[in-house]
């Protein structure tokens, strides 16, 4: 990840002895150079989008700076009015009033400070309250005073890491519960598939059971009588189950396989 975020989450970091803010101007919150181009600025555009954007772990905040950002340098009339401000003032320059941006949006506070004639420079503070995650809570100059036509305006947005942490945990409870319900289907349709092999294996064990019964119960009657056709029933009769049984298996087995066939065209 580009250091293009660190001078808006933390002014002043450079260490340098003054302690007063040094914001990022739109430029530095999107990590390109003046000279950029317009494809330049879109491929930073999406790579910054990416970095900052809340469910990737981003921090609001930061985000909608990100946002704001785009919207000026993004469109040609407005990066070249954005350009023709700076900190450098000419002698003799206009003065205008700063316009009101606290309790704002960062993009509509970008919005008319550049409609104004101001450049916006942009940080990042730890918000009073999670309510106020990416709102502007500050600025300098203050509203109404009267400021040099293209000089920069210091835009304070509050930005929330509580945010951050409850969209991760939310994301990461969403996924714990769609794992365990996905692992509850799956156990629930392995006990019922094994229910239903024991309930086809046992009524396949009572049936040959009843069937040999039978079998020998009538070799028997029969041959009290004549004894040859009792012996010959219950061989013939043990046969005949014994068919039926190899039959019976070989069946099934050629019935598993189209079974997990029709499950995966499913």
């Amino acid at each position: 990840m580009c250091s293009c975020g660190e001078k808006l989450r933390h002014p002043g970091h450079d260490g340098s002895a003054s302690h007063s803010p040094q914001g990022a101007d739109l430029y530095e919150v999107l990590g390109v150079d003046r000279s950029a181009s317009a494809d330049d600025l879109r491929a930073a555009y999406r790579q910054r989008a990416r970095e900052t954007h809340p469910d990737a772990g981003g921090a609001p905040g930061e985000f909608q700076a990100v946002q704001a950002a785009w919207e000026v340098l993004g469109d040609e009339e407005r990066r070249r009015r954005y350009d023709r401000s700076g900190t450098t003032h000419r002698a003799g320059a206009q003065s205008r009033s700063v316009p009101d941006i606290v309790d704002v949006s960062v993009i509509v506070a970008v919005r008319r400070l550049v409609s104004a004639g101001f450049a916006p420079r942009l940080m990042l503070v730890p918000p009073p309250h999670d309510q106020l995650a990416g709102i502007v809570v500050g600025q300098s100059p203050a509203p109404g005073g009267q400021h040099v036509v293209g000089a920069m305006v210091d835009v304070v947005i509050a930005g929330s890491d509580a945010g951050v942490i409850l969209t991760g945990v939310k994301r990461d409870a969403q996924r714990v519960g769609e794992d365990l319900k996905d692992s509850a289907v799956a156990s629930a349709a392995s006990a019922v598939r094994s229910a239903q092999t024991f309930t086809k294996w046992l009524l396949r064990l009572v049936t040959i059971v009843v069937a040999m019964a039978v079998v020998i119960a009538t070799s028997i009657i029969v041959g009290v009588y004549r004894p040859l056709v009792g012996l010959a029933i219950l061989l013939l009769g043990s046969a005949i189950v014994v068919l039926w049984v190899q039959r019976s298996s070989k069946r099934r087995r050629t019935q598993q396989p189209d079974a997990g066939t029709s499950l995966r065209v499913r």
